[in-house]
């Protein structure tokens, strides 16, 4: 029988995509999948934290514990690539991350890789198509930050549309999608609507403070600090995925995989803005 070990890599929206891909080539294939959930600067919380578990036949999720971290972390410099050595022995064949975004853009024939075989990926982005016409629907938040969800989406007028500004480390989405961009879609959407109202999500607080300080009320946003190094700050920016899936539209950051996977969840229509020479 066929059996694929996962680590998801990266961000939530990056996280969701890897696991999303393998969950349906698992239903498709009726293989053994096993997820490995780690937690590191890019993501530090407990997928327990975030969602509740994920109900499907064949699919194992496990939360990374001492013996994981040294046997089925990914390779790399800080733990001396003492990983590889045990892996080279537990699998037929292991695709890291880098590899997997290489093959995933050559459009690698990941189901053939899987079958009859026993290997281990690590990837962060939707490695393989999911035929399923709702994507994501296996992620189901937890009770908590669902309430918090319904609470934010309950006070949207008839035309409210999102928009999600990625900055920090992002330097594509910085110099690619600079704030002007928005507060002139933001302009242009105003003229044609002139009761619509926009839900912010972004990790840049002042870019927050620029467009309400312009639009006012109009810009529904948290006046929390984002931050993906605390349960809170992951916590805060599941909430933000999911009010932006129940908007009309989003409008974009380029190169962000969490503005494109917010308008996955829900199939609304997403415009990355970019800046033209």
């Amino acid at each position: 029988m066929s059996n694929l070990t996962l680590i998801p890599v990266g961000g939530l929206a990056n996280r969701m995509k890897a696991i999303d891909a393998a969950t349906s080539m698992t239903n498709e294939l009726k293989y053994s999948l096993r997820i490995i959930w780690f937690k590191d600067k890019g993501l530090n919380c407990l997928f327990k934290e975030l969602f509740q578990p994920i109900d499907l036949p064949y699919v194992e999720l496990k939360e990374a514990k001492i013996f994981d971290s040294i046997v089925l972390d990914r390779p790399r410099k800080h733990n001396l690539w003492i990983p590889k050595l045990f892996q080279s022995f537990l699998f037929d064949e292991c695709i890291y991350e880098d590899k997997a975004t290489m093959l995933f853009y050559n459009h690698f024939d990941f189901r053939a890789w899987v079958k009859g075989k026993k290997n281990y990926l690590a990837s962060c982005v939707y490695f393989q198509p999911n035929k399923n016409s709702h994507p994501f629907h296996i992620f189901r938040p937890i009770g908590s930050l669902q309430k918090r969800i319904d609470s934010i989406y309950q006070s949207f007028g008839n035309h409210t549309i999102g928009i999600h500004i990625r900055r920090t480390d992002n330097i594509a989405s910085i110099t690619e999608s600079p704030t002007e961009l928005f507060i002139n879609r933001i302009q242009e959407e105003i003229a044609q609507e002139p009761n619509v109202q926009f839900y912010l999500a972004s990790d840049s607080e002042e870019d927050k403070r620029i467009l309400i300080e312009k639009f006012g009320k109009r810009i529904i946003t948290s006046v929390k600090k984002t931050s993906r190094n605390s349960l809170q700050g992951m916590q805060d920016a599941l909430v933000e995925l999911y009010v932006l899936s129940k908007t009309k539209k989003i409008l974009g950051s380029m190169k962000s995989s969490f503005s494109e996977t917010a308008a996955q969840i829900s199939g609304i229509p997403c415009e990355l803005l970019k800046k033209t020479e």
